[in-house]
């Protein structure tokens, strides 16, 4: 058997999990949670508790021959899966067989388990998958505007086009306002002795109302900036703001991927990581919506267009007729608990799929 080298692996969509569906077996599946805690602890507490985990698989390797001692040897160490660098998550998942040999660190923490089978176990990673583990965040603020790609772990501030104003004041200064605009300040002469935006005072509640005007449009050109920078993705976009600019911008917004959860506060008022945090308790109460918005219709449609009988699904997913998949986080056991089906019509016979 060929030594085969660790690899550290992102699954950021079930289409990730191609390379392992299709490896030959034996398979070996290990999920471990991590320990918490600061300095050495945690790295012994997880060394000792791979090494147990490691040791309750032993008896069925025994059986394997030396085919299944040699998928073993190289996972004994826990130190041998941190090549690639320390943990970067709440739990870690390792796969090993004769071609494959892959870590991944994942966000959640998943029950500790060692499997030995003719393919690799990956349901405990679906939850992850499925509710997607990148998204950005559009930080609104008058001073600064900002754009940010995250992961669950990470976040990185991306440019948004050259032609896009992120200040305010800078946009006050250099845009040149439609006749709508134009009109609204020619009430009083601008600093600079024109008609242009440069200088308008705002004081009164008619120029407040000019200030909305300006800010509405300040923001339209920052959407425009977004959706030329994501034209080709589909990631969520959550937005961070105070409540007024947050109501403006999705009132304006022609973008298509804003999360309907959205970060409140002022984001340079936040610290450090805070708002990351946030955006992500957001962007799973949008995948908890979704989930009681999907439960609710099964409910609706069960014993019509909706079934959790085995032979429905299997049949209805042949025909391609599945909408809505519903899987238990929970129950591992249940690998399909819900579904909803388009109706059966009448289409050309379809060659048997081999599965």
């Amino acid at each position: 058997m060929n030594t085969v080298k660790a690899e550290l692996s992102e699954f950021e969509s079930l289409r990730d999990l191609k390379p392992l569906l299709s490896a030959e077996g034996p398979c070996l599946s290990f999920y471990m949670p991590l320990a918490a805690g600061s300095a050495n602890q945690p790295a012994k507490a997880n060394a000792l508790e791979w090494r147990e985990l490691v040791r309750s698989v032993e008896p069925k390797i025994k059986e394997a021959g030396a085919g299944g001692r040699e998928l073993l040897e190289p996972v004994t160490e826990w130190q041998s899966l941190l090549a690639e660098g320390e943990p970067q998550g709440q739990s870690i998942g390792v796969f090993r067989s004769a071609e494959v040999f892959r870590v991944t660190w994942l966000d959640e923490r998943v029950a500790s388990r060692a499997v030995l089978g003719p393919h690799f176990f990956v349901r405990p990673m679906l939850p992850e998958l499925t509710r997607g583990k990148a998204f950005y965040i559009l930080a609104l603020s008058q001073k600064n505007v900002r754009l940010l790609r995250c992961t669950m772990r990470s976040s990185e501030e991306i440019p948004l086009p050259k032609e896009t104003q992120t200040s305010f004041d800078e946009y006050m200064n250099t845009a040149k306002p439609d006749h709508m605009l134009d009109n609204r300040s020619s009430a009083g002469p601008d600093a600079g002795g024109g008609r242009g935006a440069k200088g308008v005072m705002f004081g009164t509640s008619a120029d407040r109302e000019a200030r909305d005007e300006y800010l509405a449009h300040f923001y339209r050109q920052v959407d425009r900036g977004l959706s030329e920078v994501l034209k080709d993705r589909n990631e969520p976009v959550v937005l961070a703001g105070v409540e007024y600019e947050l109501a403006l911008y999705r009132s304006l917004s022609k973008f298509p991927h804003l999360a309907e959860e959205a970060v409140e506060g002022a984001p340079n008022g936040l610290k450090a990581g805070e708002m990351h945090a946030r955006a992500i308790k957001a962007i799973r109460r949008c995948y908890e919506r979704k989930v009681d918005e999907a439960l609710a219709e099964y409910n609706h449609k069960v014993g019509g267009g909706a079934s959790n009988r085995l032979k429905d699904v299997v049949t209805a997913a042949h025909d391609g007729r599945i909408l809505t998949l519903l899987v238990s986080d929970s129950l591992e056991t249940t690998y399909l608990t819900r579904i909803r089906i388009r109706r059966k019509v009448a289409r050309p016979a379809r060659p048997k799929m081999k599965i």
